[in-house]
């Protein structure tokens, strides 16, 4: 039998941690609507310990992060064995406990808000303001965060592949209002349970909230078919070339592979050959003129800074005659402190790099009009978003996962495939190792080629130029609601 101080410890610390694991797992898993609704009832009912929220957070990024360690080795930059393992343990380490903060912090909100009174004997209305605007301040803390480097995957983008129907809700409200959503329903299952241990009536509740939940998914997984263009064959190069074994690459060996996907494009008829992203070595030159129009990811040189970029090469070209740079660089993976740049390269192979400017929109003139993301862009559907609206008919994805596991591999999926739906755009995927392929405007994979070979192949992007309500109206709706439910929260006496 449990002593109260056992059972103290399992409340505070030992379930909650085990909610955030089972979160983490689900995180771009098949097992979304298995391990996410249980995790977020664990978070609703440890709501009123600070210490549980911190574990929940805390253990959530540990677990959905936990590439992070796969980092290591660093030795081919330099770092000793020794160093690498504790700078990737740090790293991954840091981030679970900035989780752990933020979490702590939504916690203490609910505090404030929810706890001041027994919930479960709460009038209804009240309830619900209360609840709700303690989802959409969550939902808007992952918005906001979405908008820094330190982002990458949270609840709105967990659905993916979990719950493909109530994702289709994204194409409505976006990734934001599928994170509100989520907490929703763990905050569902756990009133339900707390009325049921306390022997209150509660069968009401369950089956307006069962039929809610079935309507949603009927709701998102409703769609209009678009009419498709097959007249627009793209080629696709995976490269498969280890990030470790880049820099004993030199140009000609690219230059070869990159003639071989070449006459592989021109074969198939491809109107166009894209190639992943740090493909080309800085400010790259083809001794032979380009014989299909190519979008590579590569390096150049502006103003003495060293950007990352997917440039353009028109038939006949030598060298790019129009590009993107990526905006958004991994913190200390890519861009480092400036008063740092005599000291270390970075966590990459070609050292710090700056950013470009943060429109995702790219005409290079060959093609109709793109929405691009290079790798670490794809967390950032707000840009996207603006792409689209300013005419991108279609989004490219590249990419360079490597040397990560296949776990990132799956999180960078889920993120390309909810862009997809919030826009009811086609996505082209072009990584390095992997994954490369098409996903359908709906989020569906069409095509999808296997990870860590080396492959060319053909796919049908489809270019549109329909927008959902999602890419109109953006995140609008659920700021109106946020600021809504803060009214009625602080200015508005609910009786």
């Amino acid at each position: 039998m449990l002593i109260p101080n056992q059972i103290k410890i399992l409340r505070q610390y030992f379930y909650p941690s085990l909610g955030g694991i089972l979160g983490g797992i689900s995180v771009s898993t098949h097992f979304w609507l298995l391990f996410m609704p249980i995790s977020l009832f664990i978070l609703w009912k440890g709501s009123k310990r600070r210490i549980s929220n911190f574990c929940w957070g805390f253990f959530f990024i540990l677990i959905s992060h936990s590439w992070l360690y796969d980092l290591h080795p660093l030795t081919w930059l330099g770092f000793s064995w020794l160093a690498s393992l504790i700078i990737s343990t740090l790293i991954l380490l840091f981030c679970a406990f900035l989780g752990g903060i933020l979490v702590y912090l939504w916690g203490w909100l609910v505090e404030i808000i929810l706890w001041k009174e027994d919930v479960f004997k709460m009038k209804i209305l009240s309830l619900a303001v209360k609840v709700f605007f303690l989802s959409l301040t969550w939902g808007l803390g992952e918005l906001i965060l979405s908008q820094t480097p330190f982002f990458w995957i949270g609840l709105g983008e967990s659905l993916i592949p979990g719950d493909i129907y109530l994702a289709g809700l994204a194409r409505w409200i976006g990734a934001s209002g599928l994170c509100v959503l989520q907490i929703l329903i763990g905050f569902w299952i756990f009133y339900i349970q707390g009325r049921w241990e306390r022997k209150l009536y509660f069968k009401k509740i369950f089956l307006l909230g069962l039929l809610v939940f079935i309507f949603l998914h009927l709701f998102g997984g409703l769609k209009t078919p678009i009419k498709r263009n097959y007249e627009y064959p793209v080629a696709i190069w995976q490269t498969n070339i280890p990030t470790r074994e880049k820099l004993k690459i030199n140009d000609q060996f690219i230059e070869e592979k990159l003639s071989i996907a070449q006459k592989y494009a021109i074969s198939n008829k491809a109107k166009l050959l894209v190639a992943p992203e740090g493909t080309l070595s800085n400010n790259f030159y083809f001794s032979k003129a380009i014989k299909v129009n190519t979008l590579s990811g590569g390096f150049r040189n502006s103003n003495n800074e060293l950007r990352s970029s997917l440039l353009g090469f028109q038939i006949g070209d030598k060298s790019f005659t129009s590009f993107i740079d990526k905006n958004r660089l991994v913190p200390i993976g890519e861009k480092i402190p400036r008063f740092l740049d005599s000291f270390s390269k970075g966590l990459s192979a070609v050292g710090g790099i700056q950013p470009g400017s943060d429109s995702r929109f790219f005409d290079p003139k060959f093609t109709p009009p793109l929405a691009v993301a290079i790798c670490y862009e794809i967390s950032d559907g707000l840009e996207i978003r603006k792409a689209i609206n300013s005419g991108a008919k279609l989004i490219i994805t590249a990419a360079n996962l490597d040397p990560y596991p296949a776990k990132l591999y799956n999180q960078f999926l889920s993120l390309a495939r909810l862009r997809s739906i919030e826009n009811k755009k086609n996505n082209l995927l072009v990584s390095n190792t992997g994954p490369s392929g098409l996903v359908q405007d709906d989020g569906k994979i069409i095509k999808l080629l296997d990870y860590d070979v080396e492959k060319n192949e053909i796919v049908f992007p489809n270019f549109s130029s329909e927008k959902t309500f999602y890419t109109k109206f953006g995140d609008k709706p659920i700021l109106f609601l946020f600021i809504l439910f803060l009214g009625l929260n602080f200015f508005w006496k609910i009786n």
